[in-house]
């Protein structure tokens, strides 16, 4: 049963990113769609197009008020990463909605198949901002409101994009969690309104973070989802980010807004928390516990190496070769045991979970993130062949010297994937799961081949 919840929290933090949270939105999901094939409608021309049509969107956006409102984390892995929802108001018809473009649904056909290959549809759709936001504060999440000071010719534009948005043919997309979320979906809607003004701003010098830092920070007080995090992402996860590239937190995108100006104007010309939450603040970096790693790493090694040394043949007048192996066998079964159980358990799990991000990071949609992942080598499919022939590792034949061929072949593809992780070029952010990864792997090859029975026992 741990296990298993450690597998849904996973899955959850990898799909959930910058969702708002199940409890407004489950009576609704059941019920919706999920075309693959249904073409998009051509979406409205942008603001400076055509002269007619601004007028008469500058006539429409008069009465409009657009305001974006960022919520907190909440408690849930899925909800650490908040959301964010733009909001629409018409003063003359009363109308208030929030779109939020953070809605899936895990009744989906083929959901988990699509979600594993990296092709789950999201949609957007409008609910009233009062209610959308008592959400919120019912689950005490803090509640970030800002004014944005847009023309009425631009907010009238804006009506236009998000009506089009959320029509059942236009409203669906492929989640990316990165670069194609809830919090993108809104910098990309303000972007197209403003004619490329955010992106020509924000698309300049790379900040100081990185994807998996970002998610690794959010996810830091989930041991099973941070270790996970940090051996899913390769190598490009630790590319620096620019200020655009930033805008798939929520908490970014909001920052970022606060600080840009159109023109001489700012953009947002009111800030302010409408609903404080009573909860610790976030990390304002991802901890890197480095020392701990080694200890336990370095610590686990050692006491396999010990553990197999335990049972050793004792020091004793030996009358005869079968003497000798029932005495063996008689000091050894109770260590063997387990330590046979220990290794096939430990290869099993990572040789699994190593095929899995073989597969992801080449033939699926996942590539981007997880492609030229050097965590491949520390739990690569080779484990399989270790699991499956561990148990013979005491044996002088052939299965034996497989066992123990095969450990040794793990435990040195791993020091490479670890020596790889600090060779400029290569250099890779998952150190704190290779420090303790790799010597687990040295010290259960170590352990094999000191377990080899001796001549005495041979035939």
């Amino acid at each position: 049963m741990r296990m298993r919840r450690w597998l849904a929290l996973c899955v959850a933090v990898a799909c959930c990113l910058g969702f708002a949270g199940a409890p407004l939105f489950t009576p609704v999901l059941a019920q919706a769609p999920l075309p693959d094939n249904v073409a998009q409608t051509p979406p409205p021309p942008p603001p400076g197009q055509n002269a007619t049509l601004d007028s008469l969107r500058a006539v429409r956006g008069a009465s409009i008020e657009v305001r974006l409102y960022t919520y907190g984390p909440g408690d849930a892995v899925f909800e650490r990463f908040g959301h964010i929802a733009l909001a629409v108001r018409d003063t003359l018809t009363g109308e208030d909605l929030a779109f939020n473009w953070g809605m899936f649904d895990f009744q989906q056909p083929n959901f988990l198949g699509r979600f594993l290959t990296g092709d789950t549809r999201y949609w957007m759709a409008g609910y009233n901002t009062e209610a959308f936001n008592a959400v919120y504060r019912a689950e005490n999440r803090r509640i970030r409101e800002q004014r944005l000071a847009l023309t009425p010719m631009q907010r009238g534009a804006l009506y236009d994009y998000v009506a089009w948005n959320a029509q059942e043919a236009n409203k669906y997309y492929r989640y990316d969690y990165y670069n194609d979320n809830c919090s993108t979906r809104v910098r990309d809607a303000l972007d197209w309104v403003l004619n490329g003004a955010l992106q020509s701003q924000w698309h300049t010098a790379p900040l100081e973070r990185t994807w998996r830092g970002e998610t690794a920070r959010i996810t830091a007080d989930n041991l099973p989802v941070f270790v996970g995090i940090h051996l899913a992402l390769g190598r490009r996860a630790d590319a620096p980010l620019t200020a655009w590239q930033s805008a798939f937190l929520p908490e970014h995108l909001a920052d970022a807004l606060a600080t840009t100006r159109v023109g001489n104007q700012r953009l947002v010309t009111a800030d302010s928390v409408i609903f404080a939450a009573n909860r610790a603040p976030m990390p304002v970096t991802a901890p890197q516990p480095v020392l701990l790693a080694a200890f336990i790493g370095f610590g686990l090694a050692a006491l396999l190496y010990l553990w197999a040394g335990s049972s050793d043949v004792p020091d004793v007048p030996i009358t005869s070769r079968a003497a000798a192996r029932t005495e063996a066998k008689s000091a050894t079964r109770s260590s063997s045991r387990g330590l046979s159980i220990v290794g096939v358990l430990w290869y099993l799990t990572g040789g699994v979970l190593g095929t899995a991000l073989l597969l992801a990071g080449t033939v699926t949609k996942h590539e981007p993130y997880m492609g030229s992942n050097l965590s491949v080598l520390l739990i690569s499919p080779l484990l399989l062949l270790a699991a499956v022939t561990w148990p013979w590792r005491e044996q002088a034949g052939r299965m034996g010297k497989v066992a123990r061929g095969s450990s040794a072949l793990v435990a040195v593809s791993a020091m490479a994937g670890w020596l790889g992780l600090v060779v400029p070029g290569l250099m890779q952010g998952s150190m704190v799961v290779a420090l303790v990864i790799a010597p687990i792997h040295v010290g259960l090859a170590l352990a094999a081949w000191r377990r080899q029975l001796p001549p005495v026992l041979r035939a």
